[in-house]
């Protein structure tokens, strides 16, 4: 059983108006308890520690001499080559600790499988109105694909979601399709590809003040894909068919 004390620094600020700012400088300390059970202790991957904390206000504290104290301590470890925040520091003492705010450490969780970003869906964001129409389509047919696709998702229990519900839905999630085609005078080499991505916000388990709208789910095709007498039609509804195989997949209790 090893014991640390620490000396903390605590810094609060807070507005007084909008223009104004005072800050307070308060003292702590930290008493760390280190136990280790197991084998191969310290370092072995069978050595198990817990980390036990007490920490009291250092009211006495003369706020000079703490500066110096600090100082010093900051000069001492420039001089060894390190930071001045040591790598043992508790995390509770490590600004935004991911750990300290969901009462574990997110890195330790394993990493899911993409396909279980679709668990617990019930709708997402959708709007292929403006599709560029293929060659030999209709200018409507951005207007009928999103009638048939939003069809298709309705019968396996999807809801296609307004600009409004998809913002005030957790996750924010939203498909979006990309379609391409080049030589569109229908010559030789006519050829088009399709590309989906349903996206979510998500948090970096480095940094939870990161907050990011990436791409959780995605689905590619393109005409060598294609069976004889498919079109761009069939290709960009098989997005649809994709997107609810794989969210049964997940969301289907066995």
């Amino acid at each position: 059983m090893k014991y640390r004390i620490l000396l903390s620094l605590l810094i609060f600020g807070w507005a007084c108006n909008p223009s104004t700012a005072q800050m307070q400088d308060r003292f702590w300390i930290l008493w760390e308890r280190l136990e280790q059970n197991g084998t191969g202790c310290p370092d072995g991957p069978n050595c198990l520690k817990k980390h036990r904390y007490s920490s009291r206000l250092f009211d006495a504290a003369d706020s000079s001499a703490m500066y110096r104290l600090f100082g010093m301590m900051d000069g001492a470890a420039m001089a060894q080559g390190r930071l001045a925040e040591h790598p043992d520091a508790p995390r509770i003492c490590q600004h935004n600790s991911a750990e300290v705010i969901l009462g574990f450490n997110p890195e330790t969780l394993p990493k899911s499988e993409k396909i279980e970003a679709l668990r617990g869906i019930s709708g997402f964001g959708f709007d292929v109105r403006k599709l560029k129409a293929p060659p030999g389509f209709s200018d409507t047919f951005g207007d009928e694909l999103q009638a048939a696709m939003k069809t298709r998702f309705r019968q396996a229990g999807l809801r296609v979601l307004s600009k409004e519900e998809t913002a005030a839905t957790p996750g924010q999630p939203e498909l979006n399709i990309y379609f391409s085609f080049r030589d569109p005078g229908g010559h030789c080499d006519y050829s088009y590809s399709v590309f989906a991505s349903l996206s979510q916000t998500v948090l970096l388990t480095r940094d939870l003040r990161i907050k990011l709208s990436a791409g959780v789910w995605s689905y590619s095709t393109s005409s060598p894909a294609l069976q004889q007498g498919e079109t761009e039609w069939d290709a960009l509804l098989s997005v649809a068919d994709a997107l609810i195989r794989d969210h049964r997949k997940v969301n289907t209790s066995n």
